[in-house]
């Protein structure tokens, strides 16, 4: 399937692109889609993908053309995952079926499309994604310019301007990192694939997850029992838990259910980052943080509180 990628509005050399920057173009855009595509084969996008996948991520530059009224133009073509990712990559990952309809560059344009809407809530993206849209902007060599990302009508085209980066960097910074967490509960399967589980614990239901096959087969053992995990937790962009992922495993101690909880990782900061992301006028109260206490008098300060809604 072919996509278009254009970019308009540059005046010193509009139509024309340098080899520097197009490599550049060319290796932003295929992070994206490999981020893209680990996040829903595997539920985190830093993880890295093997020679197969590697192989259904080709994406191939069919033409090029530009000129200084209509700017620079390449034509992209790719083929559908459901073609590329065949045999052992299905049986070991079980994708879902919206996936396989899927393409490496409509996975580029979703990616943008979801960093970018205001109802993000439970949105299918991480902080490793988020970093991988981040560095698209690179690709801009001023202010002016607007990028196009589309596959002739199939799906909605995306629009990119260099301001678009600030609302893909507050998203970002309101995802909590991922951190070391020990936790405890009763191992029990999700029909969601081979390499997922669930863990009921005293406070609610959670999400493991293993690259290794050798963690799965082993854990495998304590299924409908107790077990104690340690592993890395990583977060929506809601800041509430996604996953833990396994690191290893074992039998409860007495004081493993004191040190576990189910991790919460959203500070104060990032929740109202996050609000920021779900509503289209600004925030005072973001202007403020880490600004006070400063000089204002109590009555100044409150003043300016005033704004917050």
């Amino acid at each position: 399937m072919n996509y278009d990628i254009k970019i308009l509005g540059e005046d010193i050399d509009n139509g024309l692109i340098e080899f520097d920057r197009l490599n550049l173009l060319t290796k932003s855009t295929k992070d994206i889609a490999t981020k893209a595509l680990m996040l829903r084969l595997k539920g985190f996008s830093e993880i890295s993908p093997d020679k197969y996948i590697k192989k259904a991520l080709d994406l191939r530059l069919q033409s090029i053309n530009g000129s200084p009224e209509n700017g620079t133009s390449m034509t992209i073509d790719c083929a559908h995952f459901s073609d590329t990712i065949k045999g052992v990559q299905l049986e070991m990952f079980k994708p879902r079926e919206d996936v396989l309809k899927m393409t490496p560059m409509s996975l580029v344009i979703d990616s943008f499309q979801i960093a970018l809407n205001e109802n993000i809530e439970e949105a299918d993206i991480d902080k490793p994604l988020l970093k991988s849209l981040m560095n698209f902007r690179k690709n801009f060599i001023s202010d002016n310019e607007i990028f196009y990302l589309a596959n002739r009508g199939t799906i909605p085209a995306v629009r990119i301007t260099k301001d678009d980066f600030h609302k893909i960097s507050v998203l970002e910074d309101s995802i909590p990192e991922s951190k070391k967490v020990v936790i405890n509960g009763q191992l029990d399967e999700m029909k969601v694939s081979k390499n997922k589980l669930g863990l009921q614990t005293e406070n609610g239901f959670v999400n493991v997850f293993a690259n290794d096959k050798n963690i799965i087969q082993g854990i495998l053992e304590f299924m409908g029992k107790e077990v104690t995990i340690s592993g890395i937790a990583h977060y929506k962009p809601n800041g509430r838990l996604s996953f833990i992922e396994i690191q290893d495993f074992g039998k409860p101690q007495t004081t493993d259910k004191f040190f576990s909880r189910q991790p919460n990782a959203m500070t104060v900061k990032q929740q109202l980052l996050f609000q920021t992301k779900q509503v289209k006028k600004p925030n005072v109260l973001i202007d403020i943080i880490g600004q006070w206490p400063g000089d204002e008098s109590d009555n100044e300060f409150a003043e300016i509180l005033k704004g917050v809604k």
